[in-house]
């Protein structure tokens, strides 16, 4: 069962610069693709995607997790952050032009995946979704799928997978690489087709789905040698040093000093 054990504050303290910063480096893609006035969050922690919603004209936000999130940490107004129980179907009274759920799914039981996808389909006609690949590292990972798999879950609600985030992304150190790694718009098919924008997008979708990200795989080896010890000292330290880690072990990669 998920609770304050596993999402301290110091979790939510740790994610929260490299998830505001990535954020700020993606939604202007998704904006100007959605134009989206109405933006809910499944899976919100303390509201850093929706705060850099309303600064690109988001006008209504809405936030959802588990009621262990602590309240003085919120960057979003309190009211509205509502607190939900997300391995259980739950839905709301209205509908959003832009629903978000970010590297949440895996943190939930596989028996909670059908009903997460049906409650997000539920919310809003685009959702833009990632969830963590197998053996990604990271806090309480409990459901790893590949990003096909997640991509038939919304198949089968009438959604398509509109891949024109992650080739954008891709290279930037701003963003966090699993964000480059698993991102797609979920793009309803009635969405999809009143869209010239989306329509052309999903066209030039050519990425197989299936992808590791550099830096991910390379983050991957560092903590295989770091060894049980090293790894929670390395953990400890959060994204940002681990991506420090990783883009050091890349350089030494590209220039041929790794063997």
């Amino acid at each position: 069962m998920t609770s304050a054990a596993q999402y301290s504050t110091e979790f939510f303290s740790r994610q929260q610069e490299g998830s505001f910063q990535s954020a700020l480096r993606i939604l202007p893609l998704v904006f100007e693709l959605v134009s989206p006035r109405s933006v809910i969050d499944v899976g919100c922690g303390v509201g850093t995607w929706l705060e850099a919603a309303r600064t690109f004209g988001a006008v209504e936000v809405m936030g959802l997790d588990g009621d262990y999130v602590d309240r003085r940490l919120l960057r979003i107004p309190e009211d509205c952050f509502r607190p939900t129980d997300l391995s259980r179907p739950f839905a709301c009274e209205r509908t959003f032009d832009l629903a978000l759920s970010l590297e949440v799914a895996e943190h939930l039981p596989d028996t909670s995946a059908s009903a997460l996808v049906g409650s997000l389909t539920q919310l809003a006609p685009v959702v833009l979704f990632s969830a963590a690949i197998p053996k990604q590292c990271g806090t309480y990972h409990i459901n790893l799928q590949w990003q096909s798999w997640w991509v038939s879950q919304f198949n089968r609600r009438g959604f398509h997978a509109v891949d024109c985030i992650r080739q954008r992304v891709w290279n930037d150190t701003d963003v966090e690489w699993w964000y480059a790694q698993n991102m797609f718009l979920m793009v309803r098919e009635d969405r999809l087709q009143s869209s010239p924008l989306l329509r052309d997008e999903f066209a030039r979708s050519t990425l197989p789905h299936g992808v590791v990200h550099p830096r991910g795989y390379l983050e991957r080896i560092a903590v295989a040698e770091a060894g049980p010890a090293g790894v929670r000292d390395w953990l400890a330290l959060g994204p940002r040093v681990m991506r420090a880690t990783a883009l050091r072990l890349w350089r030494r990669l590209s220039s041929g000093g790794l063997r």
